[in-house]
């Protein structure tokens, strides 16, 4: 705990050598680098840093982009890159959103019932809901940051996207009620993640995916193999037929199906941190990179520096040695108002403490 003492009584913290797209490809590699990596998970909940509210950055490529420059410019982040956010291919389907200033977006309507399922249909890229918005978004951070920092486009799983289109209530009803209507939805809602995927490839973009409602939080590992996996892997062998690779987030717990994920051919996966990086380190470490997981609510939202360094360190002591690599954040997506002087120190935590490991 000294240097963390020292740190919030004006410790100098070494300054980056490397720019993060050269860290990241030495990284990839198994290369010796300057420091461990470290992403800030960023988005809309991030806004007010650029003074705007989440509802105008929700359809708005520049202030995208320009929430990019501010987090590159101000924090170094190792990572830079737009979402789909949750509702974003369930609103180009037929969705209703509603949208807030100072709040995510919420689903109002979905776009079907059990009943009308049959007729969800495929997207059009270029035109439905703000899926022209957020490539445009992206190709902005691509055209002024590509050359400086790894630029991703974050795509929802198919589970995921299947209760923003039926509501999560019908989709888990569905389930067991309607289970071949269920499958017949996530077949179309694979073919609309490939669609938006062949252009994020086309971009030269990295990929990772978002799905909370996979969580085994919410349902079993049965149902997570049944009506979920199936499907994410479907996209995931897209990915990998165009020679890309991906990365995974789940919310909650997901310790019962990471042999599944081990399996599924990601190459990241990102924990929550009600999971432990030590058992992750164990079961996933050999097969894929992990990252996580400071608490993005008690620490990064609600705590102080102090806490978001003792939290880093844990983290980086339980898994900076794990086989495929491992990259410091936080748990899920920062929560709106998280102190910047916490962005901070999570990003010094990996200057401090990522060194020479």
């Amino acid at each position: 705990m000294h240097r963390i003492e020292q740190y919030l009584n004006g410790l100098v913290v070494p300054k980056d050598e490397l720019l993060p797209i050269e860290r990241m490809a030495l990284y990839s590699k198994g290369e010796k680098v300057d420091r461990m990596p470290c992403c800030l998970d960023t988005g809309e909940t991030l806004s007010y840093l650029i003074n705007t509210p989440i509802d105008v950055y929700y359809h708005s490529a520049e202030k995208m982009y320009m929430l990019e420059q501010y987090i590159f410019d101000n924090f170094g982040s190792d990572g830079a890159g737009l979402s789909t956010t949750l509702r974003g291919m369930a609103e180009a389907m037929g969705s209703e959103i509603r949208y807030h200033a100072n709040n995510i977006a919420q689903l109002y309507k979905p776009a079907h019932t059990l009943r009308d399922v049959e007729n969800a249909r495929l997207v059009d890229i270029d035109k439905d809901g703000r899926l022209p918005i957020i490539l445009e978004g992206l190709r902005m951070v691509k055209e002024k940051l590509g050359d400086k920092v790894p630029v991703s486009g974050t795509v929802t799983g198919p589970f995921t996207i299947a209760a923003m289109v039926l509501g999560t209530e019908n989709l888990l009803i569905g389930m067991i009620k309607k289970p071949e209507k269920i499958k017949a939805l996530l077949e179309i809602i694979v073919e609309n993640n490939n669609r938006y995927i062949q252009r994020l490839i086309d971009m030269g973009i990295g990929i990772g995916f978002a799905d909370p409602v996979s969580s085994t939080s919410l349902i079993s590992p049965e149902q997570y193999r049944k009506f979920s996996l199936p499907y994410f892997k479907k996209n995931v062998d897209f990915i990998k037929s165009q020679g890309s690779g991906c990365g995974l987030h789940i919310c909650g717990t997901s310790r019962k199906i990471w042999e599944d994920i081990r399996d599924s051919g990601v190459t990241c996966f990102g924990l929550d941190n009600v999971e432990s990086l030590t058992e992750a380190k164990e079961v996933l470490g050999g097969a894929m990179c992990i990252q996580g997981n400071v608490p993005p609510v008690e620490v990064m939202r609600l705590g102080t520096p102090h806490d978001v360094l003792r939290s880093a360190k844990k983290c980086i002591d339980e898994a900076h040695d794990s086989p495929k690599g491992f990259v410091l954040t936080s748990g899920c997506q920062m929560p709106v108002n998280t102190p910047v002087e916490n962005m901070q120190a999570l990003m010094d935590a990996a200057r401090i403490f990522g060194r020479d490991l």
